[in-house]
C-alpha cells in the first residue's frame, strides 16, 4: 500500500515539476520605463536607482532583492549597470516639478543582463529566466444597484492589472468570458470563491495558477477588494487596501512573490523555514490528499510543503501565524490529526509528531 502512496506522490511531484509546460515567455526583463518630464543628457541617479529596482526585482522575481547588502551597494551607483538609455516622447501629462504640467517623456533604460545575473549571484539569488507561470484571472465586482457581474475584459481594471504584471515580469491571462466560460461557471461560483467550479472552468485555458478577485464600489465611488490565488495545491488570500491602483499593485506583487520566487531559489543558500511536523498513519493517496488539504486549511496556516514521506509518516515544513500555540488551538477545534507523545529532534530542531485520525 505504501509503495502505491509513494508512486502517487511521484506523479503528483512530476506534475508539479512540469507545471511551467504551459508557462509563457516574457521579454523585456532588463529593461525599465520611467515617465520623466524631460530629456536629460544622462539619467539622474534618482531614475537609475528606480530603473535597476525594477529590473533586478523583475529578473529574480522577489520584490525583497532590493534589501540584499549587495544590491544596497549597487544602487549607490547604479550606472555601473546600465547599458544604453533612450527617449520617447508621449501625449500623457507629468508633473514637470514647478508645479507646470508638460507632455511627459518615456525614458527606457537597458541594463547589462550579464552584469545583472552576476550582482544577483553575489546577493545569493538568480535570475529566473524568461519563462514564467501563467495566471489566470477571474475577476466580479459589485457597483451600487447593478447586479454582480464578470468585469469585463476591457475594463480599465483589467488594463491596470495588466500593467502591474508586466512591472513584475509575471503573465496574465484573461479569460475569454464567452458562452462557454458562463456556462462553466456563475458569477456566485467567482463571488463566493467556490474553488471546484473555479479551477474547472479554468482548465480550459490550462494556467499554471489562477487569481481570484471580487470587487465592490462603495456609494462614494470608492474600491474594496478580497482576492484568492491558488497554485500548486496552495491557497493564499490578499486583503489589500488604499486606492483602487494600490490595490492592484498589491496584488499583483504579493501573487508575483509567491508565485516566482520558488523558481529563483539559489541550491547553495536555500535554507527552509518554518516548523517541522511529521503526521504519521497516512496508509494510502487519499489520507495524504485530505492530510495536505486539512493542513492548508488550518487558520494558522500559512504554507504545509511536503519535505519527505517514509513508510507511512509524512514530514512537512509548516509556516504559520502566531507559533506552535495557535497551531494546536486550531487543530483542538477540528481535531484529524492529534499529537503524539514524542517530540523528536533531527539535526538539532524539533519535529513535532502527529497521528492522522481515519474517518
Amino acid at each position: 500500500m505504501m509503495r502505491n502512496l509513494c508512486n502517487c506522490l511521484l506523479v503528483l511531484v512530476f506534475t508539479g515539476l512540469c507545471s511551467l509546460a504551459q508557462a509563457a515567455t516574457v521579454n523585456g526583463l532588463y529593461t525599465a520605463e520611467l515617465l520623466v518630464p524631460e530629456q536629460l543628457s544622462q539619467p539622474s541617479d534618482e531614475q537609475l536607482q528606480a530603473g535597476l529596482k525594477a529590473v533586478l526585482i523583475k529578473v529574480s522575481g522577489r520584490s525583497a532583492v532590493v534589501n540584499k547588502s549587495a544590491i544596497v551597494s549597487a544602487l549607490r551607483q547604479p550606472a555601473g549597470w546600465l547599458s544604453q538609455f533612450g527617449y520617447q516622447a508621449t501625449r500623457t501629462p507629468v508633473s514637470a516639478g514647478d508645479g507646470r504640467e508638460v507632455l511627459g517623456q518615456r525614458l527606457v533604460l537597458e541594463f547589462d543582463p550579464v552584469m545583472i545575473d552576476q550582482l544577483l549571484q553575489r546577493s545569493g539569488m538568480k535570475a529566473i529566466g524568461h519563462a514564467r507561470p501563467v495566471m489566470l484571472v477571474w475577476m466580479v465586482q459589485e457597483r451600487g444597484a447593478t447586479p454582480r457581474d464578470f468585469v469585463p475584459q476591457g475594463s480599465q481594471i483589467y488594463a491596470e492589472l495588466l500593467k502591474q504584471a508586466g512591472l513584475r515580469g509575471l503573465p496574465l491571462s484573461v479569460p475569454l468570458l464567452d458562452l462557454n466560460d458562463q456556462n462553466a461557471l456563475d458569477v456566485s461560483d467567482v463571488w463566493g470563491f467556490f474553488r471546484e467550479p473555479i479551477l474547472q472552468a479554468s482548465e480550459r485555458y490550462q494556467p499554471d495558477g489562477v487569481l481570484i478577485g471580487r470587487l465592490v464600489q462603495s456609494a462614494g465611488g470608492g474600491w474594496q477588494s478580497e482576492w484568492l490565488l491558488l497554485k500548486d495545491g496552495q491557497a493564499r488570500s490578499i486583503s489589500p487596501s488604499g486606492a483602487l491602483s494600490e490595490q492592484l499593485k498589491q496584488v499583483i506583487n504579493e501573487s508575483a512573490d509567491f508565485s516566482l520566487a520558488s523558481l529563483g531559489a539559489s541550491s547553495f543558500d536555500y535554507v527552509e523555514t518554518g516548523l517541522q511536523l511529521e503526521v504519521a498513519n497516512i496508509v494510502d493517496i487519499e489520507d495524504y490528499l485530505q492530510l495536505i488539504d486539512y493542513l492548508r486549511q488550518l487558520p494558522p496556516v500559512d504554507v504545509a510543503r511536503v519535505s519527505s514521506v517514509d513508510a507511512d509518516r509524512v514530514l512537512f515544513r509548516v509556516e504559520l501565524q502566531g507559533g506552535i500555540q495557535a497551531l494546536e488551538q486550531a487543530i483542538r477545534l477540528n481535531p484529524r490529526i492529534m499529537p503524539t507523545s514524542r517530540l523528536s529532534n533531527r539535526d538539532a530542531e524539533a519535529v513535532y509528531t502527529y497521528r492522522w485520525q481515519q474517518q
